[in-house]
């Protein structure tokens, strides 16, 4: 599991040290840093799936795409170079890169610390995701960010058809959530975390997945179904059962946007990594705060989970899940990003306790119902 992430000169942070838990919440003002916290593991992600062998961190992916290295070093410093530093259970690593070209898409590697020591980066070392080799293979931190998944707040609508991939590996739903029907068409026989399995449903992926939405949207039902000579698949849903199934496009657009949050959480096995933006997109209030309890519930299970919202409806989920205890206090982090002119971007933890009670509420922390109730009074 991941437990801690260091920032430095990177985007919005000239130096963040943030504390992850198996569920972190990211809240506060649009600018304020979240995404580029959710961004940095990404971009160690992206490189290690796409350039398992190279000395360079890819900045223009297929999955995030952030443009040149003069795009994503802090403007307020005048440091030609970055570093991203990861810590999860029994090793810290931090990876040091410099910038030839700020008009490159990829930053050079340029020093890697274990534990505090400069491990030499010796030209015939073979170095396997940002690495060397025999320290590659065995490390927690270098497997956490192999088993990262993050679907964007940027998600995948209504479709006609979606993209059914080779089978072998498949475990991501796609950043857009767009392979989530592709990957329940092939492995929605396979056994769901027993924490997460609705009683008297078959413990299935696909009955599961069916039995969550119904949580969510009581009535309603998919169907997933392979197209003839085209490597793609149809998601045909409804929203009531004594109606037909429907296009996709037809029915409630919420429906859509849950969908792949909810194959993701069931999907994962315990030691992965889900980074999820908004998960409250197109959901009503219940639902939203509902998605907050099932994130917490997914975290209980031993699958880490970090999030980022603007809903207070999910972090109230979260608050509920806790003093349900369906999740201890102490596996919360809950970071609030307030935007300070001028000065370094540095994020306020706020801390719950066992009864959901928060210990701080700072100005902007989800205040505007009350600042809105009392100009209505």
């Amino acid at each position: 599991m991941l437990r801690e992430i260091h920032l430095s000169s990177f985007k919005c942070f000239d130096n963040l040290i943030l504390p992850l838990g198996p569920l972190t919440l990211l809240t506060g003002v649009n600018g304020g840093g979240k995404s580029s916290v959710m961004q940095a593991l990404v971009l160690l992600s992206q490189t290690f799936v796409q350039q398992e062998w190279g000395r360079s961190l890819i900045l223009e992916g297929p999955e995030l795409a952030l443009g040149n290295v003069a795009d994503v070093l802090n403007q307020d410093s005048a440091r030609r170079s970055l570093a991203l530093g990861v810590t999860a259970d029994k090793q810290k690593i931090k990876w040091s890169f410099k910038a030839e070209d700020r008009r490159a898409l990829s930053i050079e590697l340029d020093q890697i610390e274990v534990e505090g020591t400069t491990i030499p980066l010796e030209e015939d070392v073979p170095i396997r995701w940002l690495m060397p080799i025999d320290l590659a293979e065995n490390s927690p931190v270098v497997s956490a960010l192999r088993h990262l998944s993050w679907i964007t707040a940027e998600r995948t609508g209504p479709r006609e058809l979606l993209p059914l991939p080779i089978a072998d590996g498949l475990s991501r739903v796609g950043h857009h959530g767009e392979m989530a029907a592709g990957l329940l068409y092939w492995r929605g026989e396979d056994k769901v975390n027993s924490a997460l399995c609705l009683p008297d449903i078959p413990p299935t992926l696909f009955h599961q997945v069916r039995g969550h939405m119904q949580r969510f949207f009581p009535g309603c039902d998919l169907r997933v179904s392979p197209i003839d000579g085209v490597s793609a698949v149809s998601l045909r849903l409804r929203s009531d059962s004594r109606s037909d199934f429907q296009r996709p496009q037809n029915v409630g657009f919420g429906l859509t946007q849950l969908f792949p949050i909810i194959v993701s959480l069931l999907a994962a096995r315990t030691g992965d990594v889900l980074l999820i933006e908004n998960p409250e997109v197109h959901l009503h209030p219940r639902a939203q705060q509902e998605i907050g309890v099932l994130l917490s519930e997914t975290a209980a299970s031993g699958v880490q989970v970090v999030i980022e919202t603007h809903s207070d409806h999910v972090l109230n989920g979260v608050r509920l899940a806790v003093k349900q205890r369906k999740l201890p206090s102490s596996e919360v982090r809950i970071h609030f990003f307030a935007h300070r002119p001028g000065q370094a971007a540095d994020p306020e933890s706020i801390s719950i306790d066992d009864d959901g009670r928060l210990n701080s509420w700072p100005t902007g922390f989800f205040d505007q119902f009350d600042f809105a109730l009392s100009e209505l009074m």
